[in-house]
């Protein structure tokens, strides 16, 4: 028994509530940042940050850095054997890319390092200044949210959303705590990712490829390959136990999944007896 049913039609997904009622509401928060002085925003919203421990942004900054990212992502679907995300997630990565390098490219729009004194604003990590709009890492998770939501059966779905967004979110908000983006980037890095994985989602129900055992392989493969790179990779000192712990859960279960095929995933496992039935 899988833990998530094939994905459904690319044209429900199109016309439902889930596909399209997140970008309007982040179309009235762009709308609300465009009235608002980009500096009244950034202070505003890094009031509420600096609550946190400094060392909580960090780490969760570093979760919408690709690398890191797609690492949790596979690791996910390795656990709950979501394999119907995949291919939304291969088709999501060259317009999401593109168009987000496009935009940037274009825009040349200034980080706060660039144009705010040094007391106005509080850094955490590396000093960045230039491409500032739309944010990187918010597209990349909010693309990784949207594919792994869009492509979970309905019954799901708001268990997903409720794992996948709050997350999404927290790393967006990442962006401005460290100060690396103003609260207008990421509202707009949300939005792009999030239109990006949805027209993906259809897009891999109507070309193809369909999830299947091959997938699955590929799935582990990918893990353990991202999984070792964040043992390898150079990072800062503060965030080197993130990577190495996510690093070695990734591999973990890419071993686990390639040596027992059909252990029972854990997702199914906390399901009610109806939902399973109604799955298999």
């Amino acid at each position: 028994m899988q833990a998530f049913s094939p994905t459904p039609p690319a044209t429900s997904i199109l016309r439902s509530a889930w596909c399209w009622g997140l970008p309007a509401l982040l179309l009235l928060v762009i709308a609300g940042l465009l009235l608002t002085p980009a500096p009244v925003a950034l202070a505003s919203v890094q009031r509420l940050t600096l609550l946190a421990p400094d060392l909580l942004w960090q780490w969760l900054t570093w979760l919408g850095d690709t690398h890191f990212a797609l690492a949790l992502f596979l690791g996910a679907a390795l656990a709950s054997d979501h394999r119907g995300a995949l291919p939304a997630l291969l088709w999501s990565i060259a317009p999401a890319t593109l168009t987000l390098h496009g935009i940037k490219a274009l825009v040349g729009a200034p980080r706060p390092a660039a144009v705010l004194p040094p007391d106005a604003v509080h850094i955490i990590g590396e000093a960045l200044r230039l491409h500032s709009f739309p944010s990187g890492h918010t597209v990349t998770a909010f693309t990784l949210a949207a594919c792994w939501i869009l492509t979970a059966p309905p019954s799901r779905r708001w268990l997903s959303a409720a794992v996948s967004l709050p997350l999404a979110f927290a790393i967006g908000l990442s962006r401005v705590a460290v100060g690396a983006h103003w609260p207008l980037d990421v509202a707009a890095g949300a939005l792009l990712g999030w239109l990006c994985a949805a027209l993906s989602v259809a897009a891999a129900q109507q070309w193809g490829p369909q999830p299947g055992t091959a997938w699955r392989r590929w799935n582990m493969g990918a893990a353990g390959v991202l999984g070792l790179g964040l043992w390898w990779r150079p990072l800062p000192v503060a965030v080197e136990p993130l990577a190495h712990a996510l690093g070695g859960l990734v591999i973990a279960l890419a071993l686990v999944s390639s040596s027992l095929p059909t252990w029972p995933h854990w997702l199914s496992s906390v399901l009610p007896p109806r939902s399973r039935k109604q799955e298999k």
